[in-house]
């Protein structure tokens, strides 16, 4: 069966200063603007994909969008993918995330959904038939970031450390031979520059550089597994501004030509979604431990004080929401709504699938069982941020291997 396919890409910068998030060391509505934020929509018979210059899906941003295109396209909201850049340089994409690192602004998440929905519709009006070819390159500016140390500390560029140099990308084709869209997967977070400005990093320079030579095609970014993954410049980490995020953009935008000229069809098939939830075990505070925190300074303190005020939140094991795309026989994509470490991108290729985290919502880092004994920022403090109830337990790691293995075995 032949698959059928529209796009709409769509300005999601905000329009008025908002609290960016992704950097705690950030205060205050931004500064300028220094590149639009994008979102770009795939629109198939039944399935529509959302891929948006955005931190993550927030829990409540997610239901909302889900709700309201179901509602006004009759699109089964378990057809409904949204996926993320990863972007640390725009809005807090949604209200149950700490103020600290970016407090929302409740005027651009209403702004925000109306947007995408109504790109969907546009995206659905303009559904043709496609052929969809893939192809492989590679980048190499993505490394490492657990750089373990003799005093027991984590952090800086390991190059020695598991990483991921592919860039994957999928071209969709016009019964004219002309690219409908192009889809260009790579894993390292985007975090060349933490000023006070708005912008998509390295995918909207490498999306810019690419767009001349696609034509009209709207060009989407997949990110992978990058939760332990950082933009390395001769091999060091450094912060920059336009320079070196136009810099990592001519590389990912290499990468990405290779791929281009060494395309292959993909077979055909029905385009689909299958979604299981797995629990993942947590070490979740006790109320005292709460309330021995609840007069801290910093995200301590808030993180205490905010799941004193809602015990809801204080759970011994979350569900991790593992979404199946397929878009035709043997091409697969495997979403999280998770924040997920390179080896777990690495177990997904080897079954034949193509990583997808920061899809669908998000419950934070996501961390192998040696990661969480070495420690780190992962491990033991980034949900502090995202207001989770603790640390993930050892088991954390068989089970979410189990649940990709199930899943991917069963597609």
């Amino acid at each position: 069966m032949a698959t059928r396919l529209g796009t709409a890409t769509v300005d999601i910068t905000p329009l008025k200063p908002v609290e960016l998030s992704g950097f705690a060391g950030r205060s205050g509505p931004f500064m300028s603007v220094r590149a639009p934020l994008e979102a770009q929509v795939l629109a198939f018979d039944s399935v529509v994909l959302v891929c948006a210059d955005l931190l993550w899906w927030g829990p409540d941003l997610y239901e909302t969008v889900i709700a309201r295109i179901e509602q006004r396209y009759d699109v089964p909201r378990q057809n409904l993918v949204l996926h993320a850049s990863h972007t640390h340089c725009g809005p807090q994409p949604g209200a149950t995330f700490s103020p600290l690192v970016g407090d929302f602004d409740t005027d651009y998440l209403a702004y925000l959904a109306d947007v995408v929905v109504d790109t969907v519709g546009t995206a659905l009006a303009n559904r043709e038939p496609v052929k969809i070819q893939r192809g492989k390159g590679e980048c190499h500016f993505g490394m490492n970031r657990r750089l373990l140390h003799p005093d027991g500390g984590v952090g800086g560029p390991n190059p020695d450390g598991p990483r991921d140099t592919e860039v994957n990308v999928l071209r969709f084709v016009k019964e004219d031979g002309e690219a409908k869209a192009v889809l260009v997967h790579y894993t390292c977070h985007p975090v060349v520059s933490n000023e006070n400005k708005v912008g998509p990093d390295f995918p909207g320079a490498m999306r810019s550089l690419l767009q001349p030579e696609v034509g009209d095609a709207v060009i989407g970014f997949l990110q992978g597994c990058c939760g332990d993954q950082d933009p390395a410049f001769d091999g060091e980490f450094r912060r920059g501004g336009d320079e070196e995020i136009a810099d990592l953009g001519r590389q990912l935008a290499f990468g990405a030509r290779q791929a281009l000229g060494d395309l292959v069809d993909v077979g055909e098939g029905e385009v689909s979604v299958r979604t299981t939830l797995t629990d993942l075990p947590l070490d979740a505070p006790t109320i005292a431990d709460l309330q021995a925190h609840k007069d801290d300074e910093g995200i301590w303190g808030d993180w205490s004080r905010r799941l004193l005020a809602d015990p809801t939140r204080v759970v011994s094991q979350l569900p991790i929401r593992l979404t199946l795309l397929t878009l035709a026989d043997g091409l697969v994509l495997l979403g999280f709504d998770a924040e997920v470490t390179v080896s777990y991108g690495h177990q997904v290729k080897a079954l034949g699938a193509i990583p997808l985290p920061y899809t669908n919502g998000m419950i934070g880092y996501i961390v192998t069982a040696e990661e969480l004994a070495q420690g780190g920022y992962e491990p033991d403090n980034s949900y502090l941020w995202i207001l989770r109830s603790g640390r993930w337990r050892p088991e954390v790691e068989p089970t979410l291997r189990k649940a990709i293995d199930d899943i991917l075995r069963k597609s």
